[in-house]
């Protein structure tokens, strides 16, 4: 071989033998890794908070709520109600997947059963969206649960894992959908806002959160973070500053009534200067009520139904 030739060889040989190296290593590591609860993973695999990949998937979740709005204004209201339902089941779907993939793990599935404040959000979609028209769960998903949905992305449990990890996915995913959910209909003022009702949120989230402390302390657990903060910063600064116990658990609910306030103001300014000045065009309005007619292409309503069996 001429020398002139010799560093070129010495070039190719060490490409060669870095991008095998890392064809293992991902192999190996990144591909075994996949299924791994966040138990089982160790230290140092995760994508950690506010890095590229994080940035990433924030992007991802951010492009398609945006698409899902463009799309969900210009729709007629049969495909609005498919969106919606289609959303609820995917939500549910993909929750039993991830309870069955911990089912089959040496993971306690009593210490992750869907009991936290974004499985109850995937319940009231679900509610929501079979019975389009109520009052019940609308603001509240709008006051409470979208901002939980938010702080899910943004301060991930899931840090601790890979990027490319299926409890990775599923977090970002399923608190995507959540959102997508919530602010399409938020848009298309599909969402009353009204201050009585986010007292009426406020009364529904400290009896749901009864209710889980009980368990919570019955059982031992810490569904819907009552206890612990389970590694999360933004819990973890209330906790500092309320201590541990039952002063934590209070501090939480109190921050929980700040915070519903401050998106309730946030969304009703973005009402005000916003969505009111979306052309008609842009904006289509359905009546979604109970005693809708079945003949706009809607889904027969109950009222609807009788009046049809009746004939």
């Amino acid at each position: 071989m001429s020398k002139d030739k010799f560093p070129l060889y010495l070039f190719s040989n060490l490409v060669t033998e870095t991008v095998t190296e890392s064809l293992m290593y991902y192999n190996e590591i990144v591909m075994n890794s996949f299924w791994t609860h966040k138990d089982n993973i160790p230290e140092g695999m995760g994508y950690g908070q506010f890095t590229w990949k994080h940035l990433l998937y924030l992007a991802a979740v951010a492009v398609c709520v945006i698409v899902s709005v463009m799309w969900y204004l210009q729709a007629d209201q049969a495909g609005r109600i498919l969106f919606l339902r289609t959303t609820g089941a995917v939500l549910i779907l993909i929750d039993i997947i991830k309870m069955v993939l911990i089912a089959f793990s040496d993971v306690k599935l009593s210490e992750y059963l869907p009991l936290e404040v974004c499985s109850f959000a995937a319940y009231f979609i679900v509610c929501d969206s079979i019975f389009i028209g109520n009052t019940f769960f609308p603001e509240m998903l709008l006051t409470l649960f979208l901002p939980a949905a938010i702080m899910a992305v943004l301060f991930p449990t899931t840090s601790t894992l890979p990027a490319f990890n299926f409890y990775t996915i599923h977090q970002f995913v399923y608190h995507g959908l959540i959102i997508a959910y919530v602010i399409v209909r938020f848009a298309a003022k599909e969402i009353p806002l009204t201050y009585p009702g986010v007292w009426l949120s406020i009364l529904k989230i400290i009896v749901l959160a009864a209710v889980i402390y009980v368990i919570d302390c019955r059982f031992d657990k810490n569904f819907m973070f009552l206890r612990d903060t389970y590694g999360n910063p933004m819990l973890e600064a209330i906790q500092k500053i309320t201590g541990r116990g039952i002063a934590y658990t209070g501090g939480l609910v109190c921050f929980c009534i700040i915070m519903i306030h401050v998106f309730f103001a946030l969304f009703k300014c973005i009402e005000l200067l916003f969505l009111r000045w979306l052309p008609p065009h842009g904006r289509k309005s359905f009546d979604y009520s109970f005693s809708a007619s079945a003949s706009n292409g809607s889904i027969p309503s109950r009222c609807c139904l009788s009046k049809i069996l009746s004939d």
